[in-house]
């Protein structure tokens, strides 16, 4: 499916064709939920409320959706200004420092992967993701979502080198916090 057919379906959206709308859905549902569902953790009360409103208010705005860039980009930017909007009414999330991570270092030739079983390494994973500061985490799970670098950096507002910096230092945090987690027994 190419840029070029969204662009179609959102200009027969506009023309009152409600079938175009319900491709469109249907094309970046799961997308959107995943990345929510990422992005907020595991209340999934909060990712549902999310994902309903942002999908409401792509309805709403989608009129004056100017072909700028990606739809995509542009619906998890408004999903994550959303999600924003309603943690600071809410305060629903407390800040992680990333001070707060073992400065443990692995020894030579050990990986964390080596003992853990897939189970154990995607519980690890998402463990250490929901760790990540905000704008890390948000990097990490966008590039997860096949988002280019370029896109991303329009979701958060922000240039490229700041957004390829990020997920530098979430790619470190990853790291350190694994290696850890396979140092320190952190899984038991």
């Amino acid at each position: 499916m190419t840029e070029s057919s969204d662009i179609a379906l959102i200009r027969a959206f506009g023309k009152g064709d409600e079938y175009a709308f319900e491709l469109l859905y249907h094309r970046y549902r799961r997308q959107l939920y995943g990345f929510l569902n990422n992005l907020i953790g595991n209340d999934s009360g909060e990712v549902d409320e999310v994902f309903e409103e942002t999908w409401l208010r792509v309805i709403d705005k989608l009129p004056q959706y100017r072909d700028e860039g990606r739809f995509s980009a542009w619906l998890f930017r408004m999903a994550r200004n959303i999600f924003i909007d309603r943690w600071r009414r809410n305060r629903l999330l407390t800040a992680v420092d990333p001070e707060e991570f073992p400065e443990t270092i692995a020894p030579p030739g050990s990986s964390p992967t080596r003992e853990l079983d897939l189970n154990e390494l995607s519980s690890v994973i998402g463990a250490a993701v929901s760790r990540l500061p905000e704008e890390q985490r948000e990097v990490f799970l966008l590039r997860q979502q096949d988002l280019a670098f370029k896109e991303i950096a329009e979701v958060q507002g922000c240039s490229i080198n700041t957004v390829l910096s990020r997920m530098q230092y979430a790619l470190k945090n990853l790291r350190k916090f694994i290696a850890g987690i396979d140092r320190g027994g952190l899984l038991e």
